[in-house]
C-alpha cells in the first residue's frame, strides 16, 4: 500500500505518481501516470497511515499478537476513479492535466502489488481504512490552506 496524497515534490518512486496525478493538477501543473487509468492500487491517506503507527507503538503484546507485523487497512482504487474525485472535490477538470501516459517498467511494478489486503488485525486495532477518494482529495486541499494560513506575511 502506498500513501496519497502525500505532500512534496515528485520523486523516482514507482508510487510517486499516486499523489502526483492529485497534487501536480490541484496546483495547475501536469501530471505523468505512468499506469492504464483502471490499474487496482491500494492507498491511505496520511492521516489514517500515522494513526496506524502510532496504534502500533502504543498497543500491548497481547492485543499486538503472534506475528510481527500488521497491514494497515486501505481503500482500493484505480487511477481513473482518482481523478474523478479530484474533479468532484476541486469542481473543475483538473484531471485534464493528467498524461495518461504507460511507462511499460513502472506499470509492471506496480502491476505486481497486491490492490486489496485483508486487514482483520488491523481492524481489531481499531483501524480503519478512508471512506472515499473524496474524503482523501477534501483533506489534502485542507492541509494546502492550513499550511497557506500559517505561512507568516
Amino acid at each position: 500500500m502506498t500513501v496519497a496524497v502525500r505532500p512534496g515534490r515528485p520523486n523516482a518512486a514507482a508510487s510517486s505518481f499516486v499523489s502526483g496525478i492529485i497534487r501536480e493538477p490541484l496546483a495547475g501543473l501536469r501530471a505523468p501516470c505512468p499506469v492504464p487509468p483502471d490499474t487496482p492500487i491500494a492507498l491511505s491517506s496520511p492521516g489514517p497511515t500515522l494513526d496506524g503507527i502510532l496504534r502500533a507503538a502504543a498497543v500491548t503484546d497481547a492485543d499486538w499478537g503472534s506475528r510481527t507485523a500488521v497491514n494497515l487497512p486501505g481503500l482500493s482504487t484505480t487511477p481513473r476513479d482518482m481523478a474523478a474525485a479530484m474533479d468532484r472535490v476541486a469542481g473543475y477538470a483538473a484531471s485534464d492535466l493528467i498524461d495518461w501516459t504507460e511507462d511499460p517498467v513502472i506499470s509492471a511494478i506496480v502491476r505486481s502489488w497486491p490492490a486489496r489486503f485483508e486487514t482483520r488485525r488491523a481492524h481489531a486495532l481499531g483501524l480503519r481504512p478512508d471512506r472515499s477518494f473524496d474524503d482523501i482529495v477534501r483533506e489534502y486541499i485542507s492541509g494546502l490552506h492550513a499550511a497557506s494560513a500559517a505561512r507568516p506575511t
